[in-house]
């Protein structure tokens, strides 16, 4: 355990200083959801780290995120991204399997990493050890939460890089085979659909077969397996047998017939895979276009199982610092401000204290390089703001487009979905609109007519939820939620890729 914690400090380190000239003159792609800098970093540190697993090319330069009230606005260079995909394209040119080897690449961390949730964590009493104790299971999750999450940048990096390329790909190898767009949206939607269940979607299973009477597990059982689905970058929930019951209470209110939804969900990647091997067998797609379809694949329920092992680090990490908190006199909430790395720090110097702990709440920016990260507030962190953000003006746009990630077409009144304490505000047949959708947003979604996203691509949340609830969906518009405001009435045409506003909400 000692030689792990020596192995965790080199890796990553506070900066006094950081040139700011590295993040200037970049294209940045942009991610919202609930959180904090403490869970956060987690994955930036590992984003940011080479190693030898990575495909050359594969890391990331730079990780940059804003922190307010709880929210964080996660910024990737593109020159990341690109560089990223196309090692991975190089090498899926050259290996069909490259997917399959580099999820084998990790098995050994992740299995370690979910043992150690799922097995050594909960026998551990967090009152009965001593400090020391304490610290180095802090420095164990951070260690074995590294290990595990390193393949995040590979992950990301193929997923955000390549719909462009995937979608010319299939538009070039079908020229002239379709009447209209429509057409190609649907191929398009079965070629990248998901075919593996996620973790979201066998809660769900498990929970209407409950209901149903076709399992002998209680609900209790049910709750001690899924009580930490709901979590986020921000908060760890514990739900209880009462939010269970309430959302059993809600599928009897539904008025659908439960057998058959039960059905539809459990088939919809059986489904998946039928479709798309008929639509291989009809076109004739080259062996690189199949190949990469095939990584998307396999990286979309690598995506779904880091996210699942992300909640997991959520949950162990609130418990672990809530006790840590309670011995140096920091709130949770003070320690959520904090890096993974400054914990350590903080236990045995004070440093960084409650007062700049709790000024980082207000407003703060982490950026993370392989050298180490760098924390900023105020007029520091305006400037990094600037730089990053710059001063952008929107035009008075009427309509626009994006990726079509699920067919269909639909007319409704926006809400603007910023956070997951904001999803109640969606109501049924309306249009939920937002940066990025999350698992904690699935609520909402089930009552919207269509979703639209800023960004996003194929392997996406919003890409596969919509496709699962059969609702159209379009992703990539970069400028949705600047464009549109709660109220407006807009038309979703998703089978050609366009949003168009009728009645703008003054």
């Amino acid at each position: 355990m000692i030689r792990c914690c020596i192995v965790v400090k080199k890796i990553m380190k506070k900066l006094e200083k950081l040139n700011l000239n590295i993040l200037k003159n970049k294209k940045w792609y942009h991610q919202r959801f609930d959180g904090c800098p403490l869970f956060i970093s987690f994955i930036a540190n590992a984003e940011v780290r080479k190693e030898k697993r990575k495909p050359k090319g594969t890391e990331a330069d730079v990780r940059v995120c804003f922190f307010e009230s709880g929210s964080g606005d996660w910024y990737l260079d593109m020159k990341d991204v690109r560089r990223g995909a196309n090692a991975i394209v190089k090498l899926a040119k050259k290996d069909p399997n490259i997917s399959k080897k580099l999820l084998r690449a990790w098995k050994k961390d992740e299995d370690k990493f979910q043992k150690f949730y799922a097995i050594e964590f909960p026998k551990v009493n967090l009152n009965e050890l001593d400090d020391n104790k304490l610290l180095s299971l802090w420095k164990k999750q951070l260690f074995l939460g590294l290990n595990r999450f390193t393949s995040s940048s590979v992950i990301d990096h193929f997923a955000l890089g390549t719909d462009e390329m995937i979608d010319g790909m299939l538009k070039k190898e079908l020229k002239g085979k379709f009447k209209s767009e429509s057409e190609f949206t649907r191929v398009f939607s079965i070629a990248t659909a998901p075919v593996h269940q996620s973790f979201i979607n066998l809660a769900e299973i498990d929970l209407l077969k409950i209901l149903l009477g076709k399992s002998k597990e209680t609900l209790k059982q049910y709750q001690n397996r899924y009580y930490w689905t709901k979590n986020n970058y921000f908060i760890a929930q514990n739900l209880s047998i009462k939010h269970f019951q309430d959302e059993i209470k809600a599928w009897k209110k539904s008025n659908k017939d439960l057998n058959e939804e039960l059905r539809r969900i459990e088939q919809t990647p059986v489904l998946n895979k039928k479709l798309k091997l008929e639509l291989f067998k009809e076109y004739k797609f080259s062996r690189l276009l199949k190949t990469l379809l095939k990584v998307s694949e396999d990286f979309t329920y690598w995506q779904d199982e880091r996210k699942r092992a992300t909640y997991h680090n959520i949950d162990i990490g609130t418990k672990v610092l809530t006790e840590i908190g309670r011995r140096v006199g920091y709130s949770l909430l003070e320690l959520k401000n904090a890096n993974g790395y400054e914990i350590e720090t903080i236990i045995k110097k004070g440093s960084p204290t409650r007062k700049e702990l709790r000024y980082r709440n207000k407003q703060n920016v982490f950026i993370w390089i392989e050298r180490g990260f760098y924390p900023a507030t105020g007029d520091e962190m305006n400037k990094i703001k600037n730089i990053v953000l710059g001063k952008k003006k929107m035009s008075d746009v009427q309509d626009f487009r994006g990726l079509s990630a699920s067919t269909g077409k639909a007319i409704g009144r926006v809400k603007i979905v910023r956070s997951a304490t904001e999803i109640r505000k969606v109501k049924q047949g309306d249009i939920l609109v937002a940066v990025m959708t999350r698992p904690d947003y699935v609520m909402a979604m089930k009552k919207a007519a269509a979703i639209v996203t800023n960004e996003g691509g194929i392997t996406s949340h919003a890409a596969i939820v919509s496709r699962e609830l059969g609702i159209p969906c379009i992703i990539g518009t970069k400028i949705a939620t600047e464009v549109l405001k709660d109220g407006d009435l807009v038309e979703v045409n998703a089978n050609h890729g366009w949003v168009r506003k009728l009645i703008k909400n003054k």
